[in-house]
């Protein structure tokens, strides 16, 4: 049996596969864990070759295999793990495509999605008027963690700064042009400057020293970020 977890939320993701793993062990089922871009044929063959020396199942756990450059070593892991006899779980931090899982035609596959309006509050900040996005923000928290919501405001604040500088921005060209317009809306210096607020506020989480719920914090920073504008 070969089990996908792919998508763009990785919390959620990995929560998963921790749960797979957990219930393996709880099985006394062996794990056998292993990075794709540390892999090699040989390798991923003697470890779905492999049992347990107690005659016990094996789990075989593959991670990042389609971040790996296309190649004949690629292409050879794919059918390999395909035609695996002994359970697989393929975990994968990015959402994979109709035509690469149409290679995994039998396996049981779960994609982790982001909220539509996670995405929508973060397209909003600096071009909405800031009820319009707070209320997006907290519909966004409605939905997801916020400690994600946290991390993902870093993500696109650095996006940002990134197209200020001309930076090259991986992704596909309707992303890169969504940020080049709303980095338009901000100074360079005004970024920056939300950018260390929220080392600031990472550290402070990390050292148990919020002042306010991290949720609060974040709503504070928006409107010290429109303040400026």
């Amino acid at each position: 049996m070969l089990t996908i977890l792919h998508g763009e939320h990785i919390g959620n993701s990995r929560t998963k596969l921790q749960e797979l793993i957990d219930q393996a062990r709880k099985n006394n089922t062996t794990l056998e864990r292993l990075e794709a871009k540390q892999l090699s044929v040989a390798e991923l063959e003697q470890a779905l070759g492999s049992t347990s020396l107690f005659g016990g199942n094996t789990l075989c756990i593959i991670e990042g295999l389609h971040s790996l450059p296309r190649s004949k070593k690629k292409t050879q892991l794919i059918t390999m793990i395909a035609g695996a006899d002994v359970p697989v779980v393929l975990w994968e931090k990015r959402a994979l495509t109709n035509t690469m899982l149409k290679q995994f035609s039998t396996a049981k596959v779960e994609e982790f999605k982001l909220s539509k309006a996670l995405f929508s509050w973060l397209d909003m900040i600096g071009q909405k008027p800031l009820p319009t996005t707070l209320a997006k923000y907290h519909e966004a928290l409605s939905q997801e963690d916020e400690y994600f919501c946290f991390v993902m405001f870093i993500r696109q604040i650095r996006l940002l700064i990134q197209a200020k500088d001309g930076a090259k921005i991986t992704g596909p060209p309707f992303m890169v042009a969504k940020i080049t317009k709303q980095a338009a809306h901000f100074s360079k210096k005004q970024l920056l400057e939300i950018h260390g607020a929220l080392s600031e506020l990472d550290l402070a989480g990390k050292t148990s020293a919020l002042v306010l719920p991290l949720s609060s914090e974040l709503d504070l920073l928006q409107i010290k970020l429109y303040s400026q504008k």
